[in-house]
């Protein structure tokens, strides 16, 4: 385009009268100056102008007022150094005006003098280090119709893409479809969220999905009873199932437990059967899931297994309707099966396996033999292959279970690492939470309660566990005769003196032994017993886990009135000789005779007398109600005997 054009161009844009000019920089007393130049006649386009007229006037560094430049000078900024270069009026505008539409300044420009007297020494004030002019200049060029258009056709473009882009979900809102996010809460807690169908709104913390309307929740199907391993018994797996507390369990007359659990299963099955969600009554043992039971004529459904009693709904707010009806409500009452929750309001669904912990807290040797002799081989061969199946571990039983709880059972799962890496998940005892899993392992409560399963628990696995408690607890003395002959040796000195540990249970409100420290001090003045060390323990609740177990690992001989301290046998050493007294015609479980092969040991029950023998020829008690018993001195001594001729060295 020559100059004749482009002045024809430009002469067509007007400009006002005065064109307001900024400051180059914002100090106290900023203004606009108008600048006194006539721009009416000039045909200088505006964008143009305001370029070129940049920082036209300034602030006095003294101080004083704003003044006009003189119109033989213009200044334009240096964008490097900061400073102003003057303009001389030498050049008209069409050289400017070319350059702003792209030509290089090392072009020469071939143009009529414009009527303006404005002229400017290109080589200066168009350097290409001056970016703020260039900017200002090249602006031009966007003007042209065809740039518009195409600019107005980018807008409506962004604009159709907004109106049709979802909006991003605020996090405090219930959300469905995990995504995973890097990001971490405010905790350091993973935070998973999505969006997806309206009916499976969730929020997901730390992989555990919650539901805060269960009438948004998906449909759950339930899964299982599936073996844990082909080759071994006693475990089941399960899929998404939801678990509740019996309330009533902890209040039973007889055998109060904390070991039983209620199972919600998910199927339409039962969609038509009133009483699905109630729970068979806890009167019989129920050994297997597919077991019949007189129970199922009052439920009509099936029981489920011994600590794990089954109900049956198609969701969980089905589930919370159903249990909430007054003769449902009534009949898991009569059963001593209340369950808690029940007016359910928010689940928790667990994403990652989860093994369920669950024994009997109020009595240690039930929870070692109802829970750990079930468990072990899976222990033993989880520990072997450094794989567990599951990644977590919940317990209903005690609560902080596996961490140092200080309950005698829970510090030997501790000390035993019994299930690896998984982490103990803690239960809140909130009544509106229901708590589901989408994989969950049970260990079946008593399936191997009398070892009756053979090749189950095996003497190298029996006595793995035992070298690692001892080791774990620190115990002085080697759990087998030739690890501690050996030491014997070592030591110089007789390690295997003969020490009995006594316990009359006196200071428990239960069955105790009235005249034990009576017929101790006796046996003490004999001398077939001078070699004899008898040791009484005045309350096994007063001493430290670590305290119980170092006591029976220094015993020869343990004899005492039968209770759930009789589960520390465990940390024993091998050929050690048991006593129980009491006035119950049931033998402890610690007196097993497979137990006892387990151990490499022996034990001996002595119970109530029959008739009027008054325990003069045979080892037996006298017991005066169910809670108080003596023994007679040649009772005693019998035992005594018996014990020492027993013990192996």
């Amino acid at each position: 385009m020559d100059s004749r054009a482009l002045r024809r161009q430009t002469s067509e844009l007007e400009t006002k009268e005065n064109i307001p000019i900024e400051d180059e920089e914002y100090g106290e007393d900023f203004d606009l100056s108008v600048s006194s130049h006539k721009r009416k006649q000039s045909g200088i386009p505006i964008a143009a102008a305001e370029a070129a007229m940049f920082n036209r006037s300034s602030h006095s560094g003294s101080g004083s007022p704003l003044e006009q430049i003189a119109d033989d000078e213009e200044v334009v900024p240096d964008s490097c150094n900061g400073k102003r270069k003057s303009l001389s009026r030498n050049v008209s505008f069409s050289d400017a005006a070319a350059y702003a539409l792209g030509r290089s300044k090392s072009t020469p420009l071939r143009v009529s003098p414009m009527s303006s007297p404005m002229s400017v020494d290109l080589g200066e004030a168009f350097d290409q280090e001056n970016s703020s002019f260039y900017s200002y200049a090249s602006s031009y060029k966007l003007l042209s119709t065809r740039n518009m258009l195409i600019l107005a056709f980018i807008t409506l473009a962004a604009l159709f893409m907004t109106m049709h882009t979802p909006p991003t979900p605020d996090p405090g809102y219930d959300v469905s479809r995990p995504v995973e996010d890097d990001a971490h809460n405010e905790d350091g807690e993973d935070h998973f969220e999505g969006v997806g169908n309206a009916l499976e709104s969730y929020t997901e913390v730390n992989k555990v999905r919650v539901y805060k309307s269960l009438d948004k929740m998906e449909e759950m199907k339930s899964g299982g009873p599936r073996p844990a391993d082909r080759e071994l018994g006693g475990m089941h797996s399960f899929s998404n199932v939801c678990l509740t507390n019996n309330i009533d369990a902890m209040r039973y007359e007889h055998d109060p437990t904390t070991s039983l659990r209620g199972l919600i299963y998910f199927t339409r099955d039962q969609e038509e059967n009133l009483r699905r969600c109630v729970p068979c009554s806890n009167s019989e043992s129920m050994d297997t899931w597919d077991g019949s039971y007189d129970d199922e004529k009052v439920v009509n459904h099936k029981c489920g297994m011994n600590g794990l009693h089954a109900m049956y709904a198609t969701s969980a707010g089905d589930w919370s309707d159903c249990i909430m009806k007054e003769d449902n409500f009534q009949l898991m009452k009569k059963h001593g099966q209340t369950q808690s929750p029940t007016d359910v309001t928010t689940v928790h669904i667990f994403q990652e396996p989860m093994f369920l912990l669950q024994f009997n807290a109020l009595d240690v040797e039930d929870a070692l033999f109802n829970m750990l002799m079930t468990f072990l081989p899976f222990y033993h061969k989880y520990q072997s292959s450094g794989e567990f199946p599951f990644e977590s571990v919940i317990s209903h039983s005690v609560e902080g279970c596996l961490s140092h709880s200080h309950h005698p059972f829970c510090e030997l799962l501790h000390q035993m690492n019994a299930f690896g890496r998984a982490q103990e998940i803690p239960w809140e005892n909130d009544k509106n939470t229901l708590y589901c899993y989408k994989t969950l392992y049970y260990n079946q409560v008593g399936y191997n309660r009398h070892l009756e399963h053979e090749g189950h628990v095996t003497r190298e696995t029996f006595g793995n566990l035992r070298n690692t408690l001892f080791m774990a607890f620190g115990l002085p003395r080697k759990r087998t005769v030739e690890g501690r002959e050996k030491d014997e040796k070592i030591e110089g000195e007789d390690l295997l003196g003969t020490k009995i540990i006594l316990y009359d249970k006196k200071s428990r409100e239960e069955t105790y032994w009235t005249d034990m420290e009576a017929v101790i001090t006796q046996a003490k003045t004999l001398e077939k017993y001078r070699d004899i060390t008898f040791v009484v323990v005045e309350d096994f609740e007063d001493l430290s886990v670590a305290q119980q177990a170092r006591t029976f690992n220094e015993a020869d001989a343990v004899v005492m009135v039968h209770g759930q301290h009789m589960a520390n046998a465990i940390y024993a050493v091998d050929g050690t000789s048991f006593v129980g007294v009491g006035c119950s015609d049931t033998v402890p479980l610690v007196g097993n005779p497979r137990f006892m092969e387990l151990m490499d040991s022996n034990y001996r029950y002595v119970t109530k007398c029959i008739g009027d023998n008054g325990g003069e020829s045979e080892a037996c008690i006298v017991c005066q109600d169910d809670k108080h018993f003596e023994m007679t001195q040649p009772v005693f001594e019998n035992i005594i005997d018996g014990v020492m001729s027993s013990l192996k060295k």
